[in-house]
Order: structure tokens, then sequence, then C-alpha cells
């Protein structure tokens, strides 16, 4: 009921009516007096209530905006998800994304408490979730946020505490940590309960003198696939996962003093798989190098690229490897690769680093008909002296490096490093010491070291290997303390 004054012909005079919607339905018929205010007052009465309600809505809600920093690498990080949520009881939740400069914004976000966190592929990586922040939005006011992932001191204490490894725990504060996964090669599932071993080299000081040690620290996979390695020195490792007869190929991996490094590994199949890979190999300019070799650790396959640099490999295990590419003057470049069996893996190959050549010279001379002849290597293996590697065994092993031969040898120590080189050494009769061996190549004296010789030469390139102790050696190759004989194709 509502009453309204008006003037009629000179006399003030009031009504009182009943508004209705029937009367707005006749105003849309026919004009009245009584129905037009009606009308008025109910289009008026409609829109101030929805006036009211941004209003009230904007009053119950602020705006929450800030950055997210990457303390681990030292730069702000994007493309993270960053979300606000009410604790239970109560429901609701906010979420942006980080741009490029790591900044992000919310808009209307209702009044309350919130806790605030971070969502990002490198905390999933690492293993550890971000620490979370409370937040406070008021009614019509802005809140600003800073969240930022712990720096690697932090992680590395959130990483290894509950890290039950022995050789962290004799170290006290770690100087760097491993961490990673392990995945199928072909489902991309995690794989539990794997062994990662970390393989490196040390001095070791004795009352024998300084001589290297192999040393191995293992780990082991939980249910999603993740491993953590803390407490070990900066320097060049070697890493492989091993799950059965299921195993990778041995990694190079670099450490940094006090940071985190990370590395996945995928697990190919047992056997009767095939993988291929194709690529480029170049150098710093792009220019494709022809000629280069190309070789895959695990594989007795090579390959050689043509006049663009080219290459492909087929017929190789599945998950994760190294490839190695050499070619006339740079140094032995290796790549990690993860070949599939579902469609061919591209690598591009970049030689970075130059080597100085010799100028070219002349040789003269005639044919030693000893250079290929394994008449002698026969004649000497039968008498039982020292021990041989027959081509037999060289045409088996599935391995890139001759250092994996060597390793075979009893009595005989091998020491590797990234660059797929080793030293071997074998205990002298008097001293009982371990000392270096004398190469021989094809019956000729080689003039390098042991690592050098060892990183020129691959198996598949081997005939025959003779290996022979101070007290074994013959006479038409003295060492000392022993030597090495390798007969090429």
């Amino acid at each position: 009921m509502a009453k309204v004054r008006y003037v009629r012909n000179g006399v003030l005079s009031s009504l009182r009516f009943r508004c209705s919607s029937r009367a707005i339905e006749t105003l849309l018929l026919i004009v009245m007096p009584t129905t037009f205010f009606c009308a008025v007052l109910s289009a008026l009465t409609i829109l101030g209530a929805l006036a009211t309600v941004p209003a009230l809505s904007r009053a119950q809600t602020g705006r929450v905006d800030g950055v997210v920093y990457d303390s681990l690498r030292k730069q702000p990080l994007a493309g993270a998800i960053v979300q606000v949520a009410k604790a239970p009881p109560d429901r609701g939740a906010y979420s942006a994304t980080t741009d490029s400069l790591g900044q992000f914004s919310m808009t209307d976000v209702r009044a309350g408490q919130y806790v605030a966190g971070i969502i990002d592929p490198l905390l999933d990586t690492l293993g550890v979730s971000a620490p979370y922040g409370s937040l406070t939005i008021t009614e019509g006011a802005d809140a600003h946020l800073t969240l930022a992932i712990p720096s690697a001191a932090g992680l590395t204490s959130a990483i290894c505490a509950p890290v039950k490894a022995t050789h962290a725990a004799k170290r006290g504060d770690s100087t760097a940590t491993l961490v990673g996964h392990v995945y199928d090669a072909r489902s991309r599932a995690p794989v539990a309960s794997t062994t990662i071993v970390l393989v490196w080299q040390v001095l070791a000081f004795d009352g024998r003198g300084v001589r290297r040690v192999t040393r191995q620290l293992h780990a082991v996979t939980k249910d999603d696939g993740w491993f953590a390695l803390c407490g070990l020195d900066g320097g060049d490792y070697q890493l492989r996962a091993e799950n059965g007869a299921r195993k990778t190929g041995y990694l190079d991996i670099a450490l940094q003093p006090h940071e985190i490094t990370r590395s996945s590994l995928q697990l190919g199949a047992e056997s009767g798989m095939a993988a291929r890979v194709t690529g480029k190999v170049a150098a710093q300019d792009g220019r494709g190098l022809e000629g280069a070799k190309v070789t895959v650790d695990g594989s007795s396959t090579s390959a050689v690229t043509d006049a663009r640099g080219v290459f492909s490999l087929s017929g190789l295990p599945s998950g994760s490897r190294m490839l190695e590419a050499r070619s006339f003057g740079y140094d032995p470049t290796r790549t990690p690769i993860a070949p599939s069996v579902d469609e061919p893996t591209e690598v591009t190959v970049v030689m970075e680093k130059h080597v100085e050549t010799l100028k070219e010279v002349t040789v003269f001379g005639k044919e030693n008909r000893h250079m290929h002849d394994l008449s002698g290597f026969a004649e000497r293996s039968r008498l039982g002296f020292g021990h041989f590697i027959t081509p037999e065994k060289i045409a088996q092993t599935t391995s890139a490096n001759i250092c994996d031969l060597l390793r075979e040898v009893p009595g005989l120590g091998v020491t590797t490093d990234s660059k797929l080189g080793c030293d071997a050494s074998i205990r002298g009769v008097v001293s009982l010491d371990l000392c270096g061996l004398m190469v021989y190549l094809n019956g000729h004296k080689f003039t390098g070291t042991m690592r050098e010789f060892t990183q020129s030469i691959s198996p598949r390139d081997i005939a025959g290997i003779e290996v022979y102790s101070q007290a074994t050696e013959p006479p038409q190759f003295p060492g000392g303390c022993g030597s090495l004989v390798v007969w090429t194709r």
C-alpha cells in the first residue's frame, strides 16, 4: 500500500493504492495515473536493489597482488601457480599464474583469512613443498603477498633431513645434493624401488702413496620414483639406475658445491625393443661436421656423419644413456639422450672445444708385418702367461669404452673419468704397490699417457688385448711394472 499526494485543479489531494506486478504489466497497455506511479515506484525499487548489489560486493571483496621469487636460481619464478585458500571448514580458493617477472594478481577475493602457497614443477622435481604463508583480506582493500622458493641451503636441509644416508651423516652439512626421478621410458610412469648408483674417483693417500680410488653411493627410489643423494663434494660423477635386468647407461653429472642438481632417468625395457636416434653434429657456428663418429653407450652400433653433419643410429637400447661424438680437431663431446622405441629421438651435438692439432707430416717406411698379424697373439695366449682378451670376447661387448674391457682383467685397477678415459695400474712383484702399465699399440710403444690412449680408441677397432704383470711381461713388450698390448683390426 502506497500514499501519493498530488495537485489536481488547484486542490491538493492524496491517493492510497496497492502496487502489484499486475500494475506494471498494465503500464504496457494503458498509462493511468495510479498504475504509472506503481510502475515507476516498482522500477525504482528494482533498480535501487540492483544498484546496491555491486556496491555490497565491492565492499566485501579485495584485491591480492604480489611476486614469487626463485631463491634457488636467483631469479623471478615465471609460470608458477599461486593459490590462496581458506582453511577448513570454510570454503573458497583463488589462483593466479605468475608472468615473466614473477608477478601475479587476483581480483574480487572475498574478505577473510587465507593460506597462500606455490605450485611449481621445480618443487615436484625436488620432492619438497614450498612453505605456506598466511594472508588477511579486508573489505575494499588491496593485499600484497611475497612468496619464494627457499634457497639451496634451505632446500638441502628439507631434502636431506629425512634421507638416511650414512655418507651424509658422516659429513654433517652437505656440500652438494643430487635429486631426481626415475621414469619408465615408454609409459613415463614413475618406477619405485629402483637402485641409484653414483660413481666417482678420489685421490687416496696412504702408505702405498697417492692413488685414485673408485667410490660408489647408492639410493633407492620411493613410490613416486624420487631419490636424493646428499653429502657430496663438487665434481664430476657418473649416475646410473638399476631395476633388476633393466638398467640405464652411466650419465655424466657435474655437481657444484652448495648447490642442488636435478637429474631424471628413463628406464628402458629389458630387451627385445630397438630405439632409433637421429641428429646432427655441428661446430659452434652451426656448420655441420662431416666424418664425425657417433656412438651410444651400451650399443655396438656406430654412425659417421654425412656432408651436412647428419647421422642416424638404429637398434639402440631404450632409456637414458650417453651419446658421444668424435671429430678431428675437437675434443670428444658427450650428450645425455633417452632413446624411445615409439618414435625417433633427435639430438644436436655441438662440438664446442677446439683442440690444437699438429702440423701434417709424411712418414716413410716399410709395412710392419706384425702390425695387424695376430699370430703372435695366438701363440702367446697358448703359453698361458698374462691375460688375453680375444677377438670373440671383444665382439660380444656392447660397451663403447675399452675401460670396461680392462675392468675384467684380474689384478688390474681401473679408474675412469667423465670423458671415457681411464688409468690402469697393476700391483708390483717386489713392493706390491700399484703402478702404471706401459702401453703398446700394434707392437709399438705408445708415447702418450694411458688416459689419452683409452680416450682415443674404441673396442670396435680392437682385435685383441694382452695384459702382463711385471713377472709375466715378454721381452718384446717390457714395461717395468707391467704392459698393456693392444692390436687393432
